[in-house]
């Protein structure tokens, strides 16, 4: 018996795995019922009339092996979009459509499309933009089979979701909002309010954030606190990457807009987050821009310039080679060169992270043109050479340019 069953095991393992189910192409929504499945439907949506090549690309894909075959069990319909239908056209057009929504994204320059439908008749994920340009079977296919994998994913987590209870429940449904590539299920804000009410796990907070989890109460809060705040969201391990750098971006936008040049070093702290959070995104890529004209603060060679103008009463780094080394005194000499009547209030000598000295003054207003010098005091050699300078900001005097010099006593 033992043996038989063994052998019997042996010529199954031996013979070929059945076919996948096939997909299924039709014209029409009403068509597509006779052979729909879990697998939904795959739209491939072209402009007719509008875009001579759409027509091309989406059919070559809708005819593509290799689509037919990422697409399974999924009922396939090719549909022509015109840009403007009369009457006659809209009801055409409805009729191959059925209860099947076009995408989210509405305007004409989203097609040509593939369009993922599940069973239901929910979209749940489109291909589009750059991928249609010249679009490649292979590619396609691949990202088909991903997407329909992710649907699995989504549903599973549901289905986990439907069984469980709290907050628990709730962080299912916020797992199966995040599945990538895919657009939310169906009314998961209220499923997740009726399941965490109070919100004890914070997941609807983390689906609702933008780019920054105050509001409009950013706009009057200083901006130390607002950092908090904002290192707060992006540390949120509830949050995705997109979010973390939106909020990023948020924090980059509110130091520039607060402190200008000044807030060089926290800018380039949030544009090396942003970048490293994903390089290839396009938040990741435009840190670079960020890196390159907005942290290059002040110079000590060049100064102040008015595209360089600390905006906030912060400590801001002088960059360049700095012509201090051996213990003393050194002297570091502002001019005005133009704007209004501030000037700097203090100037601190670091060597890396220790403050060595620092000459603090009361008085923000002086006249353009006069000298003034500030005294670093160096006890011991200084390896590590760092001076920070806070510059006196009255309200509407924040223009005020110039050049430094530091010579040592």
């Amino acid at each position: 018996m033992k043996l038989a069953f063994s052998l019997l095991m042996c010529l199954a393992a031996a013979a070929p795995l059945l076919p996948a189910q096939a997909a299924t192409k039709v014209s029409t929504y009403e068509q597509a019922q006779a052979s729909l499945n879990d697998e939904g439907y795959l739209l491939f949506i072209y402009g007719q009339g509008w875009d001579k090549r759409s027509k091309e690309l989406t059919t070559a894909l809708y005819n593509s092996p290799a689509i037919a075959k990422a697409a399974g069990g999924s009922v396939m319909m090719l549909v022509p979009l015109p840009e403007s239908m009369d009457e006659a056209q809209k009801a055409e057009f409805d009729k191959v459509m059925g209860k099947l929504q076009l995408p989210h994204v509405h305007s004409k320059h989203s097609f040509p499309a593939v369009v993922l439908y599940d069973k239901t008749g929910r979209q749940y994920s489109i291909i589009c933009g750059p991928a249609m340009v010249q679009p490649d079977p292979e590619r396609i296919a691949f990202t088909i089979s991903r997407r329909k994998a992710g649907l699995v994913k989504q549903l599973g987590l549901m289905a986990q979701a439907d069984k469980a209870q709290g907050e628990e429940r709730a962080r299912l449904l916020l797992q199966a909002c995040r599945v990538d590539n895919l657009e939310r299920p169906d009314r998961v804000k209220d499923l997740i309010k009726q399941a965490d009410p109070e919100d004890k796990a914070g997941c609807l907070a983390a689906l609702n954030f933008h780019n920054n989890p105050v509001g409009d109460a950013a706009k009057d809060m200083p901006l130390a606190e607002l950092l908090t705040e904002m290192d707060k969201a992006i540390a949120n391990p509830l949050h995705t990457v997109q979010q973390k750098q939106n909020a990023c971006a948020f924090t980059i936008g509110s130091i520039r807009r607060r402190a200008g040049a000044g807030g060089s070093d926290l800018i380039r702290k949030y544009a090396l987050l942003m970048k490293n959070l994903d390089p290839d995104s396009v938040l990741g890529r435009s840190a670079d821009v960020v890196l390159r004209d907005w942290t290059q603060g002040l110079q000590y060679v060049r100064g102040w310039s008015m595209e360089t103008l600390p905006l906030a009463n912060m400590p801001t780094e002088l960059q360049g080679r700095l012509p201090i080394g051996p213990a003393g005194t050194y002297k570091l000499h502002f001019k005005p060169t133009g704007g209004n009547k501030a000037i700097i209030t203090r100037v601190a000598l670091y060597d890396g992270d220790t403050l060595l000295s620092e000459d603090v003054r009361t008085t923000e207003i002086a006249d353009n043109g006069q000298d003034h010098f500030y005294t670093m005091t160096a006890p011991a050699e200084v390896k590590k050479p760092r001076v920070l300078i806070t510059f006196g900001n009255e309200e509407n005097n924040r223009n005020t340019r110039g050049q430094f010099n530091i010579t040592k006593d």
